[in-house]
């Protein structure tokens, strides 16, 4: 009996030193928001930041730790939609549109203060890789393309085509010319448009010009309708407005095979800017996060789900 005692003495007092697990903290600010610097404990988004930039935890809540929110954490829920085309001169945008704004107003601050002038749009290739095309009016004068992402408008387009699914048989269109170069399955597809530019878009694939349903190869309105069901789910804020095609697979293209790409939008919907994305797969959604140090944090934010 005394041993017995004894023990239940000794696991006593190994329960009563046993570290109590971390409670969960409350950020000091809104991590969308530049300020003190923040505990890691207190947002999983913030944790992944602060392992590839500790001074966003150990001394400020810096610009740059905003926009790592917007690239690293894929939480729009601060993000304001962008007043023009990152690829057109104009107002100063507001720096939480797109990931792209955020950098390049961290390189350049009087891009989202005064305004977004041509050396603001030379960053938007500079920093962020994107083709400014703003897409053809005309079929026969279908712009050339490489894979990558693209930031176009259909402010000023008028109609040049139809698809299969007629819901932008009379909306105006802008055309693009792709060639590939090598055989590899790639998704062509409008995500994050509707998110940043409230715009309902139509995509589809032609042999030639018109761009009819009589030449048409493939065509979606929306992602979640088409042949690619989640294609758009790891984008920020993804939305069934958003459009996305195979370019693989059964409608693999040859070398050589050019092809033309229409953009457009649904009858109901207003025209605007658009981002055009032309990316191979299995890696298209990794292509919105900026950076190995970010992939990194993404690749473990999607191991905790």
């Amino acid at each position: 009996m005394p041993r017995l005692k004894w023990l239940l003495v000794a696991v006593g007092l190994c329960w009563l030193s046993w570290p109590a697990p971390a409670e969960a903290q409350t950020c000091a600010h809104d991590i969308c928001d530049e300020g003190i610097n923040l505990d890691q404990n207190c947002d999983p988004c913030v944790a992944d930041i602060c392992a590839f930039f500790p001074h966003c935890c150990q001394f400020e809540w810096d610009f740059e730790c905003v926009a790592e929110v917007l690239t690293t954490c894929e939480d729009w829920i601060c993000a304001a939609a962008c007043s023009h085309n990152l690829c057109e001169i104009g107002e100063p945008l507001d720096s939480t549109c797109t990931f792209c704004a955020a950098k390049v107003c961290f390189n350049d601050p009087s891009c989202c203060a005064d305004s977004w002038d041509a050396s603001c749009v030379f960053k938007v290739q500079q920093e962020c890789g994107f083709q400014c095309a703003p897409g053809a009016n005309r079929c026969s004068e279908a712009l050339p393309i490489t894979p990558g992402r693209i930031f176009g408008t259909l402010t000023d387009s008028t109609n040049d085509g139809c698809e299969t699914a007629h819901v932008s048989c009379q909306s105006g269109d802008v055309w693009y010319e792709y060639t590939p170069v090598v055989v590899q399955d790639f998704v062509l597809s409008t995500c994050s448009t509707q998110r940043a530019f409230g715009i309902d878009t139509v995509i589809s694939v032609h042999e030639g010009c018109p761009g009819n349903t009589g030449n048409e190869i493939i065509s979606n309105d929306d992602y979640r309708q088409g042949l690619l069901a989640t294609e758009c789910a790891n984008v920020a804020t993804p939305n069934v407005l958003d459009s996305a095609l195979p370019l693989g697979g059964f409608f693999q293209l040859a070398v050589g095979e050019t092809v033309l790409l229409r953009v457009s939008h649904h009858e109901d919907s207003i025209k605007g800017n658009f981002e055009l994305r032309l990316l191979p797969e299995p890696e298209v959604w990794l292509a919105f996060v900026a950076g190995a140090g970010a992939l990194g944090a993404l690749s473990r934010r999607r191991a905790r789900r």
